[in-house]
């Protein structure tokens, strides 16, 4: 984890990953700006960057957006690089489930101590249910891993709770936060478009989005290694 950058700021990376249309890009994007985009299709990894006030402190918090989760397509550079990581499935979709236990399999096969949260997506859509809440918190006790329903369509509050909770994981293992007054800058809704054509910010919150390329995260993958190398050198 970057604990400090150049502005003295903690960072902290999350990864998005499921099966397709379960909700991952509507779920970062409501994290975000607290706005809903219905629809969504994009067949690209999207690397979002904001800064956030969690326990009135400022934290950058980059959020990749994996388009595609396929097992034969694991995002094992995402995995990698992230400091924490949040595995979604639609609860309307049964496939969902089972591909969301294939890729937690594949992220502990990989980093076994990473902080995991599952989140059930789509909990409103009842009358269409295929998965009990039973089924997906039992996957998570065998995983050892955060569990909540959500309805990003409907703003659940669990959407905040647990993602702001798998922030603070992470950055408890930071030591004393520094802050820094940071500005507003264009809101990504601007860039990613909404049912309206726009996603208006929250008011305390601003940020970017861009397209996101593997080797982007290979590479900040690699320094970050370099980097702790050097302070475990040091010591």
């Amino acid at each position: 984890m970057k604990t400090e950058d150049k502005n003295n700021v903690a960072k902290v990376r999350l990864a998005v990953i499921g099966k397709s249309h379960v909700g991952k890009s509507a779920l970062t994007v409501r994290y975000l700006t607290r706005r809903y985009i219905g629809e969504y299709r994009s067949n690209t990894d999207l690397l979002y960057r904001q800064t956030l006030n969690v326990n009135n402190n400022p934290l950058e918090v980059e959020v990749v957006d994996v388009c595609s989760c396929e097992l034969s397509l694991f995002p094992e550079e995402a995995i990698y690089w992230a400091d924490a990581c949040v595995v979604v499935y639609d609860v309307t979709c049964k496939e969902s489930l089972t591909h969301a236990a294939e890729l937690l399999e594949r992220v502990i096969q990989l980093r076994s101590q990473l902080p995991i949260v599952l989140l059930g997506n789509k909990s409103d859509l009842e009358h269409l249910r295929q998965v009990e809440e039973v089924e997906g918190r039992t996957l998570a006790i065998q995983n050892n891993c955060q569990f909540h329903e959500v309805s990003v369509a409907e703003n659940s509050k669990a959407i905040y709770t647990s993602i702001d909770s798998i922030l603070n994981e992470c950055r408890s293992v930071q030591g004393t936060q520094k802050t820094r007054k940071f500005s507003v800058s264009k809101m990504i809704g601007t860039l990613i478009g909404s049912t309206n054509g726009k996603v208006a910010p929250n008011t305390n919150q601003g940020g970017t989005v861009v397209v996101c390329h593997k080797a982007d995260l290979y590479r900040s993958r690699i320094l970050r290694r370099r980097q702790n190398f050097t302070a475990t050198a040091s010591l």
